[in-house]
């Protein structure tokens, strides 16, 4: 027991000495709370700021997508390809909004919201490939529709991290 005891006293000394040069750094614990929790503000902040610029660009890539006229050159396995791809952002969005309202996938929120926008990435350069391939009025209305589908991960994660502020 002695061994342990001439081990742990050192410990406890140094970690008294490492609070009070804290306290004298930041003037009190409080002031550090206080400088975390800002720094927490500004990282949700930037995440909004982030998110909404996601949102953007795909409300504007699909606005963009209404100049593009149709040709008599059909391709429907890409549309629907495309437009099948666009669902599975959707389904994973809403196993996170199902995170909210059921406490045992309350910690899938943000790994469901994660994986919806990096598949919705891809799903949004699928889409816009096919909008620049072009195709028939059908496929190019796919390909809208894939788009917008594919930016509700963005519109509910910019919804879901302003809760945090």
């Amino acid at each position: 027991m002695r061994p342990a005891f001439a081990l742990l006293l050192p410990l406890a000394v140094f970690g008294s000495t490492l609070l009070e040069g804290l306290e004298r750094a930041f003037g009190g614990l409080d002031r550090l709370r206080e400088i975390f929790r800002r720094a927490q503000e500004l990282l949700v902040l930037g995440g909004v700021a982030l998110a909404l610029l996601g949102t953007l660009v795909f409300i504007a890539s699909w606005a963009l997508a209404h100049a593009r006229r149709a040709n008599d050159h059909s391709r429907p396995w890409l549309s629907r390809a495309v437009l099948a791809l666009a669902y599975v952002p959707l389904l994973l969005t809403a196993v996170a909004a199902a995170g909210l309202f059921v406490p045992g996938m309350a910690p899938f929120i943000l790994k469901a919201f994660a994986l919806a926008v990096a598949i919705a990435a891809v799903v949004w350069c699928l889409a816009l490939g096919l909008l620049i391939a072009g195709g028939s009025r059908r496929d190019l209305s796919r390909g809208r529709k894939a788009i917008i589908l594919a930016g509700t991960p963005w519109y509910c994660l910019v919804v879901y991290m302003a809760t945090f502020l």
